[in-house]
Order: structure tokens, then sequence, then C-alpha cells
């Protein structure tokens, strides 16, 4: 249910800010958008929460998506965040390019579909852990949400057993596109 409370959090907040209902600097007001939206995502409604609801269009939400969110919601609440500008925008290029890597293969756009891959070790595993060790040295905080990606697969927190599963979905996909849209036209 994390990400279903994430992303009801983040349009709650969202609109209560865009309406005047809340200042983003009230911490009063910023607890009331999370307590509601907690409320708002497991109450049923009819036989499900919204939650559920969320989660039946898309069963498997990424670590991505996850932390997407989370940067996001941090943004929208005025919280720090680990997260310079600059190394937000390498989160969505990342997101975006490895996406369109693997739906390219996977739909047959290639002759090698990069999917299977992630079901067993091989050459991605190497190519995320070496990323993640260089941009530690670096002090790029990206190297935290990497290793939330090898932390969660190794510990199964999501019901899959591909490791492109826990990096990437089409929810993070589409956000991260339209993020980077969004500031690129705004710019």
């Amino acid at each position: 249910f994390v990400f279903p409370i994430l992303a009801t959090t983040w349009a709650v907040s969202v609109i209560a800010s865009s309406m005047g209902l809340i200042k983003k600097e009230s911490k009063i007001g910023r607890a009331v958008v999370i307590l509601f939206s907690i409320i708002v995502a497991v109450y049923p409604f009819g036989r499900l929460s919204l939650a559920e609801y969320l989660l039946s269009l898309n069963s498997n939400y990424s670590m991505g998506s996850i932390a997407l969110l989370i940067i996001v919601m941090s943004k929208q609440f005025r919280w720090e965040t680990f997260l310079s500008d600059t190394d937000f925008q390498q989160f969505l290029i990342w997101n975006v390019i490895v996406s369109l890597l693997l739906y390219i293969s996977y739909l047959g756009f290639v002759s090698f579909d990069l999917y299977p891959m992630g079901y067993r070790f091989s050459s991605l595993f190497i190519l995320v852990a070496v990323l993640t060790v260089v941009l530690y040295l670096l002090r790029n905080p990206l190297a935290y949400i990497f290793i939330s990606y090898i932390l969660a697969f190794d510990l199964r927190l999501l019901h899959s057993d591909n490791f492109f599963d826990y990096i990437t979905d089409g929810v993070l996909f589409l956000l991260s596109a339209a993020i980077l849209l969004y500031s690129l036209v705004k710019n």
C-alpha cells in the first residue's frame, strides 16, 4: 500500500494547495493532509479502497516509482530533499532511458529482449552495482536510490522475481517523461 498512499497524499496535497485550503509552510496542514490521505487511501468505498483500486491498475510499482513520489512529495511539502534539482533531473533521465531501452527491446523493435536478463545474474546486475559504487564514490545521492533497488530485490519486497520490475514500471516512465517535458517547456 506504500505507492497508493504516497500517490493519494501527493494528489490531496496538490489539490488542497491549489484550492488554498492549506499553506505549504503549515505543519498542521501537512499533518492533516497526510492523515486524510491515509484514511482516503485505505477506507473501502464500496468493496475496495482507493489503494486497492490503484493496485488493480498495476500491482507492482517499482522502487523507482516510490522514490519519485517521495521526492515529489518532499518538494510539495517543502521538506528538505536529499536530491538537488540537478540530481532530480538525472534521476528522471535515468528512468526514461532505462524504461525506453526495456520497452523498445520488449516490443521487438530490436532483436534482443532485455527483460529476461532481470531473472538471473547478468550484466544488468553488474551494471547497476558498478553505477551504484561510482555514484556513491562521487557522493551522488542517486546512489541511495540504486541501493534501494538492490536491497528491495534481495529482500523480495515486491511481487516479482525480475530486477527490472524493481527499477522501473510504466507509471514511473510516464511520470518521469511528463516532469522532464514540463521542465523543458517551463524553462
